[in-house]
Parts: C-alpha cells; sequence; structure tokens
C-alpha cells in the first residue's frame, strides 16, 4: 500500500522526467527526488537510524528540504519540521521534546542547529544537505544524492508515525501534532483531488514554509502524489513572486491572506496561467476578494481546517467576500458539528485525515479527542446542507500572517524578566496580517528605563520571529475577573483605545 515515504518512488514511476521541484534555472526531477530521498533513508540507516526514531528538519524552501523530508520517511523515521525563523534555544527544546537522534539542516541553518545542540539534551547528531557542491564540513551534496541507485522502498504501516507538526492547539498552548503515513496521504489526496484537481500541468507556487501543515502537506504532498511541479521560492518575496504569476510560471497559488494581499496591490497586470488561489490559515480580511478577483481569472478558493486535521471545509469566495465567517461545506467524508446538538457552540470535527494525537501528551489529546471527534475551540454553527460558519475562538491563539502562536507562551517568557510583574499578550487587528501581537505590561518598581528593549532582544534569542511582539504598552494593572483572570476582551478595548489616541 502507497504510504506518504513512497510519494516520489511513485512519481518517479509514472513519469521519471517530471520536473516536480523547481528553484530558479535548478530542476529536479522525479526520478532524481526519488534517487535522493533513497540515497538520505540509506545514509541515515548507515548512521543507526531505525523506524520510529525522530528526525527533526531545520530548512529554508530549497531543494534540502524535500529530499530530507521523504528520505526520512522513507527510513521509517518520525519527522519533526522546525520553523527556520526559530532561533537556536528554541530549536533545542523542540528537539528535546521530540527526542530527535539527528537534526538535518541546510547549510544556511547548519550554524544555528550547530548551536542549538550544544544546549540540547537529546544526543542528536548534525546532519547537512547542501544544494550543491559545498565546502560546509561534512555536508552531503544533492548532486552525489541524486546518483543513488534507484531502489523500491520498504512496506511501511499506513498508520504508522509519520510527521510531528507543531501547533498552538486548541487550549493555547503550545502542542505537538503526532500525523500518520495514512492521515497525510488522505489529506493531500483531498487537497490534490477533491480541491484543487492537481495534475501533471500544473505547476504550484511553493512560497509557503514547507516546515509548516499548511506548505508541506497542501502544497509539497499534493503536488508529488498528484506529479505536479512546485516552483519555490527561498523567501516569500513579492516582487520574485509577481514575476513568476505574470510570466505564466504558476497555475494554483496558495498562500496565507497576508501574502495575497501583498500580492494583490503588487502590480495591475492579469496573472494568465493562475487558474486557483487558496487561502488558509485567517480569516480574508475585508476587501481584499475584490482586489484578487481584478486580477485573477480562475477561482478564489478559502478552506478550513487546523494541524490536526486538515481539509475540512472549503467555499469559492465571490468578490464581495461572501457572508462573514463562512467557511463553506464539508469536504468528502468529513463531519463537522456543533457539540451538544445545540444551534450555535463549539465546533466539533471527524475526518480521514485526523492526527493520531497530541505526541507525548496523552491528557492534552484526551482533552480535544472522543467518541472519534475532535473539539477544535472554534465557536461556529452549521447551516443547511452542513454549511459552517465560524464566530469565533474559544481560546486566546493569536493568528498572525497564518501562524498560530499561543499568548501564554509568550506571557511565560516575558514573565521571566525582572522587570516585568505581569504580563498579556493578545491579538490586535491588522489589516496586513489579520492579528499582530500585543504585550501589555505591569512593571516591578525598579524595573529598567530599557526594559521592553530588553524584552525585545529576549525575545528574538527565545522565539521565532512570528510570535514576537510588535506593539508594547506599559500599564498600572491589568483589568481582571474576580477570580483573578485578565479580561482580555477589556484589554483589548483598553489597548485599541491608546492605539487610536
Amino acid at each position: 500500500m502507497l504510504t506518504l515515504a513512497a510519494l516520489p518512488w511513485a512519481a518517479a514511476h509514472r513519469d521519471p522526467d517530471a520536473p516536480l521541484l523547481r528553484l530558479g534555472d535548478v530542476r529536479l526531477t522525479a526520478s532524481a527526488l526519488d534517487r535522493a530521498a533513497a540515497g538520505i533513508a540509506t545514509a541515515l540507516e548507515r548512521d543507526g537510524a531505525a523506524p520510529g526514531h525522530r528526525v527533526a528538519v531545520l530548512c529554508g524552501n530549497g531543494l534540502a528540504f524535500p529530499p530530507l523530508y521523504y528520505g526520512a520517511l522513507r527510513a521509517g523515521c518520525v519527522v519533526a519540521p522546525v520553523s527556520p525563523s526559530s532561533p537556536p534555544a528554541e530549536v533545542a527544546r523542540v528537539l528535546d521534546a521530540v527526542g530527535a537522534r539527528v537534526l538535518a539542516c541546510d547549510p544556511e541553518n547548519a550554524g544555528a542547529g550547530a548551536a542549538a545542540l550544544e544546549r540540547t539534551r537529546s544526543g542528536a547528531h548534525l546532519v547537512v544537505v547542501a544544494e550543491s557542491v559545498s565546502d560546509h564540513p561534512g555536508a552531503v551534496d544533492l548532486p552525489a544524492l541524486v546518483e543513488h541507485p534507484a531502489v523500491d522502498p520498504r512496506p511501511l504501516p499506513p498508520g504508522a508515525p509519520a510527521v510531528i507538526l507543531s501547533t498552538s492547539g486548541t487550549t493555547g498552548i503550545p502542542r505537538r501534532a503526532l500525523h500518520s503515513h495514512a492521515g497525510l496521504l488522505l489529506n493531500a489526496g483531498a487537497v490534490a483531488t477533491e480541491m484543487i484537481r492537481l495534475g501533471p500541468d500544473d505547476a504550484q507556487l511553493g512560497a509557503l514554509p514547507l516546515a509548516h501543515s499548511f506548505g508541506m502537506s497542501a502544497v509539497l504532498n499534493a503536488s508529488v502524489l498528484a506529479g505536479a511541479a512546485v516552483v519555490l521560492t527561498r523567501r516569500p518575496d513579492v516582487t520574485e513572486i509577481e514575476r513568476l504569476l505574470s510570466a505564466g510560471e504558476v497555475t494554483v497559488v496558495q498562500a496565507v491572506p497576508t501574502l495575497f494581499a501583498r500580492l494583490a496591490d503588487a502590480g495591475p497586470a492579469p496573472w494568465p496561467r493562475v487558474r486557483t488561489c487558496v487561502v488558509s490559515g485567517a480569516p480574508l480580511p475585508h476587501g481584499l476578494p475584490e482586489r484578487l478577483h481584478r486580477r485573477l481569472a480562475g477561482v478564489l478558493l478559502e478552506r478550513y481546517g487546523m494541524t490536526e486535521v486538515s481539509p475540512l471545509t472549503v467555499r469559492e469566495v465571490p468578490p464581495d467576500g461572501g457572508e462573514p465567517g463562512d467557511v463553506g461545506l464539508p469536504m468528502r467524508g468529513v463531519v463537522v458539528r456543533v457539540a451538544g446538538g445545540d444551534r450555535e457552540g463549539e465546533l466539533e470535527v471527524a475526518a480521514p485525515s485526523m492526527f493520531l494525537g497530541y505526541d507525548g501528551d496523552a491528557a492534552a489529546t484526551a482533552e480535544v479527542l472522543h467518541d472519534g471527534l475532535m473539539r477544535t475551540g472554534d465557536l461556529g454553527r452549521v447551516g443547511p446542507m452542513g454549511r459552517v460558519t465560524v464566530t469565533g475562538r474559544i481560546k486566546e491563539v493569536i493568528v498572525r500572517g497564518g501562524n498560530n502562536v499561543a499568548a501564554r507562551e509568550v506571557e511565560r517568557l516575558l514573565e521571566t524578566h525582572p522587570g516585568v510583574a505581569e504580563a498579556a499578550v493578545l491579538g490586535v487587528p491588522d489589516p496586513d496580517l489579520g492579528e499582530e501581537v500585543a504585550a501589555a505590561l505591569v512593571l516591578r518598581p525598579r524595573a529598567p528605563a530599557n526594559v521592553v528593549a530588553e524584552l525585545e532582544r529576549l525575545c528574538t534569542e527565545q522565539l521565532a520571529q512570528y510570535k514576537r511582539p510588535r506593539l508594547w504598552h506599559v500599564l498600572d494593572s491589568l483589568p481582571r475577573t474576580a477570580s483573578g483572570k485578565v479580561r482580555k476582551g477589556e484589554l483589548r478595548e483598553l489597548l485599541d483605545g491608546r492605539r487610536e489616541g
């Protein structure tokens, strides 16, 4: 039975010369990707990797990530992608949390990887894979990997663990969602066949981070499954992406609203071959659908899902954006309902692509999974024909540019500073990112005058870029309930008033 690990092998058998990956003028065919993944698997096994061992992958959006990802899966290992925006301290925490045996990097992230290994207790060792011949000590280069003999992948149980994806979960606390080969394969299949109907003539934009579930599954896995190309960009550079779209090099664009907003205003020229755009990760800002439709001859879709289970629903977005909160109809095999049978309340879901649970956290798993359904933490309602409307979130998770930020994680870090008595972190509306991260502080009597600058440095050292507060407010006190909980709704209104003033 086909598993996630065997996707490049299957693509190579279908069309060995298909250009699955493109980065600038460099192409990686299906057969080259298959051989490179086999080479990675062989190298890992030679170093003692065995099925079930954890391999952390710290790579940017280059040609090193896909062979490392599929190669580690092919060896039966469990892959834990790490955001390349993470500082060494955060990388080290991931290594310890997942019990990684290997940290695989590209040369650009090898320095951060080595620094993380000095802080970790995991005992992991470093593997560096370069896109070309590299002078990095001990690096394995991609041109050598693609010379590895083509061999059939070992059979793996479809239900075996495959990938650990970091998420803020439905609780506002960072979690690690563990996915199986079968679940992620069904996820990719739903995207490729039902949602966007990918084929060998398609080319998806690869601007989403491959370390994130959206880029890894909906773009990379779905494209390799369908034999479509992925046109990679090392970073979401609007000028470069606009050139690719205007030149007709891309047919499908999947992205978060932040990037779409920047692209919509990048120029007046139509995108001649873009037939489908898919937005996910955060609600569409007012006015963005109309701006996108001016440049897009095809359809604009919005999908609803989460790291634990996706995709769940999809809708075609009209120029006026449609009804607020509307996220469309459930996809095949997906159940979305309101808990307790109420008209409106917390949404709970079941889908073929459901995750296995939170890695190493049985209590958190039991909190969200029950009777085959998952509590989403989202408030909403389900209308006629199953159409779903999301009306809010139960827990405080900030969605900044499509990335989930656990407010409590940031608060805990800020409160480690000796000058901070109390800290509250929340999302405030932002026209570009959807939400921006704001921090409200109550300082101790002898706090230094440059405390905010010191906190900014602390966040730079300890948190991924998207988690760091950009707005800082020093208050005399935080509004609280009688039981001592911060009234974040009241606090948000207070901060909005300060921004307007």
